[in-house]
C-alpha cells in the first residue's frame, strides 16, 4: 500500500471513530473547505437514485451544531460502525475511495441491531 493510501485508509476509520465518539466537529474537520457531504438513496417508489442531503462543509457544521435534541435521540444510543475499505484509486493529485458500512445500535438492554448499512464513496 503507498503512503497515500495508507492516509486515506486512515482517515476514513476515523471518521467512523469520530462519529461513535460523537465527535462531530472532529469529523467535520476531517473535510476539505471545498468539500461536500452528499447522501444519496434509492426509494422503492423512484424510478433512480435520489439526493436526501447535500451539505457543504459549512453547512454539515451548521446542521450538527443546530439539531433539536429529538434528531439525535438515535446518536443517544451506543452505536458502532464497521467499515471496509474496498477500493482505493491514487493518481497524481487525486484519489477516490469505497467503502461499506454498518452502523449498529445497542440498547440499554444490551441488545444490538442493524441500524443501517451503506457505501461511502469519496473524492479525496
Amino acid at each position: 500500500m503507498s503512503n497515500a493510501e495508507v492516509a486515506i485508509t486512515r482517515l476514513i476509520h476515523a471518521s467512523v471513530h469520530y462519529l461513535d465518539e460523537h465527535n462531530f466537529d472532529a469529523y467535520v474537520e476531517l473535510f476539505a473547505d471545498e468539500g461536500e457531504y452528499l447522501i444519496v438513496t434509492k426509494a422503492p417508489e423512484l424510478p433512480k437514485l435520489m439526493t436526501w442531503m447535500q451539505r457543504s462543509k459549512a453547512e454539515l457544521a451548521e446542521r450538527f451544531d443546530a439539531a433539536p435534541e429529538h434528531e439525535w435521540q438515535i446518536m443517544q444510543q451506543d452505536q458502532t460502525r464497521l467499515v471496509s475499505v474496498n477500493m482505493l484509486k491514487v493518481s497524481n493529485d487525486t484519489a477516490s475511495s469505497s467503502s461499506n458500512f454498518t452502523v449498529y445500535n445497542t440498547d440499554e438492554q444490551g441488545r444490538s441491531s442493524c441500524f443501517a448499512i451503506g457505501c461511502y464513496e469519496d473524492r479525496w
